[in-house]
């Protein structure tokens, strides 16, 4: 009963949110964030534990993924990362992927997003879906890094031997998606190309590189993020 009567007031705010009445629905959502910190320890529990469930791992809560930003509303997301965060520190899955899931872009708690991915990927409950997000954050490191190729590249040498080697690793421990794996391809192949044509002193035509290697360069400027889907 408590868990549906969060899901009433959540769909409240998306009512009043989704008429344009923003500063109710604002108001309104900071309300059932002061509602959910007023009640018992357990009973809070058992509404987030339900919750992020549902949001980040059973593709639900589709209205809240969509609207303005894409992020969880900020009143909710603090209480939810207030709630996370010494689960987090405990050591507890999924709690510590969830925590990376919602707050890698986070102003406060990116830092520590990464390192919860981390320790989620060493847990012993270690999940594909932390694999694959694993996995993702150094490809699409790789990916940023290639951004002004062939003029230069952003990252230093040593970021990009780290997230070759941490892919290759993960691999020869995990299954990864055939979609991830791919694209790692991709980017060792473009990296390599770079790195040929900075060799023979930027002489050549850089398309001639890529050719050869055949791959085009177009997914290196479209900056391609490896967004794990919620399902």
């Amino acid at each position: 009963m408590l868990y549906k009567a969060f899901s009433d007031r959540l769909f409240s705010y998306l009512a009043l949110y989704e008429k344009g009445l923003k500063k109710q629905a604002n108001t309104d959502i900071q309300a059932t964030a002061a509602w959910l910190r007023s009640l018992p320890a357990a009973e809070q529990d058992s509404i987030l534990h339900q919750f992020l469930t549902a949001y980040c791992d059973e593709a639900a809560w589709e209205p809240l993924h969509r609207r303005g930003n894409g992020n969880m509303p900020y009143a909710l997301s603090e209480s939810v990362r207030e709630w996370l965060t010494p689960r987090c520190e405990a050591g507890n899955m999924p709690e510590l992927r969830w925590y990376y899931e919602l707050f890698r872009n986070h102003p406060a708690g990116a830092e520590s997003a990464v390192r919860y991915l981390e320790a989620a990927y060493a847990s012993s409950a270690c999940d594909q879906k932390t694999v694959d997000l694993l996995f993702a954050s150094f490809v699409d490191e790789l990916g940023w890094g290639a951004h002004h190729f062939p003029e230069g590249c952003i990252l230093e040498q040593a970021v990009i031997d780290q997230c070759m080697q941490q892919c290759k690793a993960i691999m020869a421990e995990h299954r990864v998606s055939e979609y991830l794996a791919c694209r790692f391809e991709y980017y060792k192949r473009l990296y390599a190309c770079y790195e040929q044509y900075k060799a023979d002193g930027r002489t050549r035509d850089y398309a001639e590189y890529l050719k050869a290697a055949e791959i085009d360069d177009y997914c290196a400027k479209a900056f391609p993020t490896a967004e794990i889907q919620l399902n």
